[in-house]
This record gives structure tokens, sequence and C-alpha cells, in this order.
């Protein structure tokens, strides 16, 4: 919204962050149709930073400009809540989970949910589905994901047949508080835009702080390897006049339950925050089954490339959440509800598999994906996880309470072999054996599909 920038500007920073691999068309209606949504959601009233009526913006990782509207450090939380508060709470089915997509063929039927506390299911009929379930940074062991974000639904959705893209681009965060044996904590980009630096226990500035989020990830990820320790320095905060508890007031609540209140260097490590791969949709959320739409971060369009720019996430929701409504709209008037549904349960089990058992086979299977196919990859890092992903798969695919691992183990599965079909390094995908990108066989992107149960791995441009 500044008058010295444009949306052109926009589209330069974002592209030149996603490393040869946005889409372009996709790209463009993100920063041109950006500026018309961002004003929708000021005329809603969402409470942005302001002075006088202009908005406040601020600077983040790769941006040319300081093109950034914002709600103190809670801007997402600020857009939900307020458009939340505009819609009829009478139409929401609170406390369930997505259990099973149904298809028949490429069309969509309906869904089942489940109580999340008493295990009911509910089969629904429906014309139409939208996903908006975030994305999969939760299967790794570090990570900033949400309470109940946990990536299973591109599992069921993989199951029903939609296509997965792009799986092995995961970005990590590269400052979400250290503390040993403690929740990873994000600590928002835009300090670091506000003049933050990063610096070693020796007090060595190593990275500039405002490269693309996977450099300075990899540099915080590497100085680690080398046994030092990493520390953000918000003293040049305190330096320009910043009134850190007012402009941070989350971030200043956080570090106040960890006592870190009145430090001035906060210890740091990357966490996996952000997940760029998704289920496959074009520029209206369609996606390969007629019905069945997805919007965010469990989807990919293409607008992020190999390498998310900071700040487009929500950005893509806002704009491609209008796009879906209208896509929707107009498929639910050509289609009817299917009334000569029947459902059978095939599944034959031998038990129950202890709640204690799912959590610990669950911490497993995070501490694989972080350690063999987190910040820095390789061929036999990679097969060491499937491998060991496949034996967790065999101990427990006879219970019947295993569906939620399951589509984790299979999500994580799909991700493994689109990592190792990658052959060279390209934003979120660092692998140390190849450590360059290679543009004459690789500047594409990777499409995931389930041939009978099995997965297959293809490329296309």
């Amino acid at each position: 919204l500044d008058l010295e920038d444009s949306p052109k500007e926009h589209f330069k920073d974002t592209v030149k962050a996603g490393k040869g691999l946005c889409i372009e068309e996709n790209t463009k209606i993100l920063v041109d149709d950006g500026v018309k949504r961002v004003i929708d959601l000021i005329n809603i009233k969402v409470p942005f930073d302001k002075r006088g009526e202009i908005p406040l913006l601020t600077k983040e990782g790769a941006h040319s400009k300081r093109r950034i509207l914002h709600v103190k450090d809670k801007t997402g939380k600020a857009i939900l809540e307020t458009v939340y508060r505009k819609l009829p709470k009478e139409r929401f089915l609170v406390g369930y989970s997505l259990e099973e997509i149904l298809v028949d063929g490429d069309k969509y039927l309906g869904i089942i949910v489940s109580n999340i506390k008493t295990k009911e299911k509910i089969f629904i009929k429906s014309k139409s589905l939208v996903l908006a379930t975030g994305g999969y940074s939760a299967i790794y062991e570090r990570n900033t994901s949400a309470y109940r974000i946990s990536g299973d639904t591109l599992g069921i959705a993989f199951r029903a047949g939609l296509i997965l893209k792009d799986l092995e681009f995961v970005q990590f965060h590269p400052t979400a508080i250290y503390i040993e044996n403690k929740k990873a904590k994000l600590i928002t980009e835009a300090i670091r835009g506000e003049g933050a630096i990063l610096i070693n226990n020796k007090g060595e500035r190593f990275i500039n702080e405002l490269k693309p989020r996977d450099e300075v990830a990899r540099a915080i990820f590497f100085e680690y390897k080398k046994g030092n320790k990493v520390y953000l320095d918000i003293s040049p905060l305190f330096e320009k006049g910043i009134d850190f508890e007012k402009r941070f007031p989350t971030v200043y609540k956080t570090l106040k339950e960890l006592n870190l209140e009145n430090e001035k260097l906060i210890p740091v490590s990357p966490a996996t925050h952000y997940t760029i791969g998704g289920i496959e949709t074009n520029n209206y959320g369609e996606t390969n089954i007629k019905g069945v739409f997805a919007v965010g971060e469990v989807t990919c369009t293409g607008v992020h490339g190999a390498n998310r720019l900071a700040s487009n996430s929500l950005l893509e929701c806002v704009v491609f959440g209008n796009r879906v409504a209208y896509s929707v709209y107009k498929h639910n008037l050509y289609n009817k509800i299917r009334s000569d549904i029947k459902i059978k349960n095939s599944f034959i089990t031998n038990g129950i598999l202890s709640e204690e058992k799912q959590e610990d086979y669950l911490k497993s299977l995070k501490n694989i994906m972080w350690n063999y196919v987190g910040l820095a990859r390789n061929e036999n890092s990679l097969k060491y996880a499937l491998n060991k992903l496949e034996k967790l798969q065999n101990e427990i695919k006879t219970y019947s309470n295993i569906r939620y691992i399951l589509d984790i183990i299979t999500l994580s599965k799909c991700i493994i072999l689109s990592a190792i079909h990658r052959k060279e390094s390209r934003g979120g995908h660092y692998r140390t054996d190849y450590p360059k990108e290679d543009d004459i066989n690789y500047k594409k992107h990777t499409k995931v599909y389930n041939y009978n149960g099995t997965i297959k791995i293809e490329f296309a441009e």
C-alpha cells in the first residue's frame, strides 16, 4: 500500500525468493489481488497498526520495501478474529476431526468426521468440500505449529486420490526460542526487520538477518553444527527507541513466561514453521477431484515456488480464499448431493493401540523427520528415514485406532520420496550431496500420485 511500492516490485521479490519455481500466473494474482483484499480487510475493521489513517508498514526477510501491514505481532490472529465475528456461529460443527474423504472416481461424495472426545463418527454428504486445515510442520520434532494442526489431512487427501505437490520444500523459521526440552516458540521475523541481529556465542555476526529464510535458517543450523550457540540480539531495537513490549506484545509475553523478558540476547535455533508443498490446486482452489477445493497452507498454488517470501502466507489465504468462495458457489449451482451412497468398512483389525504407545510412535516419527529429513538432507539420511518409517508402519498396521498415525506416516513417506527424487538443492530443500541448483534437470514441480495405494513421483513443468 506504500506509494513508493507496487505489485510489480512485490512480484519481483516473490519470484526471486521462490528460486525459479513460482507459477507466475498465480503469483501475479497474489500481488495484484493482494492490494484489493488487504483493503477489504481494512474495511471490515481488522485493526492494523496505523499512524493516523495511514497503515504502519514493516520490512521482513527478502522484501525490498517496507510493505508488511501488521497488528502488533499477532496479525493472523487479528484477521481471524475479525472475520470470525462476522460469521453465523450456529453453522459451525466444533470438536470434530476429519477421518475420510469419500469419492467416486474423480467426483466428491462426502466426508466422515469423528467427535474428538466421544470418537463417534458422522457421515456428512455435501455438494462440495473446502479443505483449510493448515500445513504439516508438526510432523517434525521441533516446530511452531498450532495445537492440532498436524498434517494428517494430506494423508487422508492422498488416500482419496488428490494430487500432492512440492512436498520436499519445507521452510524452517530461523528464530524460534531455544530452551532445552521446551516447545519451540516463534520470534517473528519483523523483529529482525526492525533491526535485531544474529550473533553466535563468540559475539560474531555470521549472516545478513534479512536474507531469505532458508539461507538464514541453514546458517544458524551450521553454527550449531560447529558447536556454537546462536542468539538474537534485540538491543538495536531499544537503541532506536522502540517500545518492545508495546510493539511485540506476544513475543514479550512468551519471553516473560520463560523468564527472559529482561534479556537482550535471546537463544534461538531453527524450527519447522511453514510447509510450501500441499494439495495441488489451480488459482481458484480447484483440485483434481471435482467438488474438493483447498485453500491456505494445506495447498500448493505455486505462489511460493521453492521458498516462501515472508508474510505471503497470510496474503495467499485472503487472496485465494476469496477466489475459492466464488468457485464453490459456481460448483454448487450445477451439482446435487448424491443420495445413493453406501459405506462399507472393510478394515479388519486385531485390537487397540494404547494412547501411550501412540504417543511413543508419534515421537519416534517426529524424531526421524527432524534428524534425517530436516534442514540438511542426503541420499543416505533420506533412505534411512524411509526404512525406519516402513518398519514403524508394519508394527502398527493391524490395530484399529491408528488412522491418524498411518496418515502422517504416509505423508512423511511422500515427503521423503519427493526429496530423494530432487537431486539438487533449491529453496527449502537442501541436500549436502547435491548442494547446487540444477535448472536443467530440476526446475520443475514434484507431483505425488496415489496409484492403487502406492506412491508415485513425477516431475512436471
